[in-house]
Parts: C-alpha cells; structure tokens; sequence
C-alpha cells in the first residue's frame, strides 16, 4: 500500500460523474421506452383510483357497442342484509364481492365470484363467461364494509358494462360474518 497512490475524492467523483450521469440517462431512457410496450404501461404521473378503475372500465366497454344500449349510470340500488340474505339463498342472481382477491380466499358469501375493485379489467375476463351469459340477471355487489367504495365502484362499471339489474350490499362482509352467516373459503 505505499507507493504514490493518493486517494482523492475530487479526482474520483471528476473521472466518474459524468460516466454515472450517462448510465443513468441511459437507464432512464431504456424504463421509459419499455414501458411504452407493456399491455397497461405505467402512468408516469399519478392517477387516483378512480381514474385507474375508469380506464381499466372504458377498455373493457366495446367500441362497436352503440352509446343507447350501455345502460345509463342510474344509482345504484342499495339492499340491506335481510334482502342480500334471501337474495343469496335464493340463488336469484349473481353475487360478486368487490374486495381485493387475497380476502375472498379467506372468505366470502357462499357462491360469490371475486370481482375486485383493483385489478379489474383482468378479474373481469377471468370471470368473463358467467358474466357475459347473465347480464340480464340480478347481481348483487358487496365489498368490505358499509365504508367500502369499491362495491359502489364496481357496481357502476357493471351498469356501464350493460348489466340491468345491479344492487349493491352496503354493509359488506362485515355486517354478514357479524350476523354469523354462512361462508365460503378458496
């Protein structure tokens, strides 16, 4: 270790500044054009939730569909748990809970099809045979809690998506276990 060698911090940082400054505006410039070429590329600013659902909703509602047979955004009817109760045993419709995936594995009400908020382009073509086939029956929405925007969120991409008859379970899941009603786990 002797010899002449002088260590420098201003000789390092003037030799390899400008080489780490290049690296960098290359690897920058490689993200970005990448990520032009994903299915869904990342928005370099933020979007809100909302904006994300709405975009993932408007590519899923087909071009060819003429404006007059997408069912107008009316409000959603909300029912309460006696009526979600005989909606579900009676077997009148579809159910579909809003929460995200990993939570209807843990449980939900018996015979609903997960339909999450957040990722839902893709959980809609999962699910896209018993929806499409069904979109002139009952279906019936529930999410978390009586605080869950998503079930409202979902509900409505489904009446923009053409379904007729779409109520909404405000109290959620929470208020059925709380009632110590039947569940199903994944």
């Amino acid at each position: 270790m002797g010899g002449n060698s002088s260590f420098s911090w201003g000789e390092m940082l003037g030799h390899d500044l400008p080489a780490f400054g290049l690296l960098t505006t290359i690897a920058l410039g490689l993200g970005l054009l990448l990520n032009q070429f994903r299915d869904a590329p990342l928005p370099l600013l933020y979007q809100s939730k909302q904006v994300r659902f709405e975009q993932e909703v408007a590519r899923l509602v087909p071009l060819e569909t003429p404006r007059h047979s997408v069912v107008a955004s009316s409000a959603v009817r909300e029912v309460g748990l006696e009526e979600f109760r005989e909606f579900v045993s009676g077997r009148r419709g579809l159910v579909l809970d809003a929460r995200p995936e990993i939570f209807h594995r843990l449980g939900h009400v018996p015979g609903a099809l997960s339909l999450p908020r957040d990722d839902f382009e893709k959980a809609y073509a999962r699910q896209r045979s018993k929806l499409e086939g069904n979109k002139d029956l009952p279906v019936a929405v529930s999410c978390s809690d009586a605080h869950c925007e998503d079930g409202r969120m979902v509900a409505e991409a489904l009446q923009r998506l053409g379904f007729r008859h779409v109520l909404l379970f405000k109290g959620g899941w929470a208020e059925w276990t709380r009632a110590g009603l039947p569940e199903e786990r994944s």
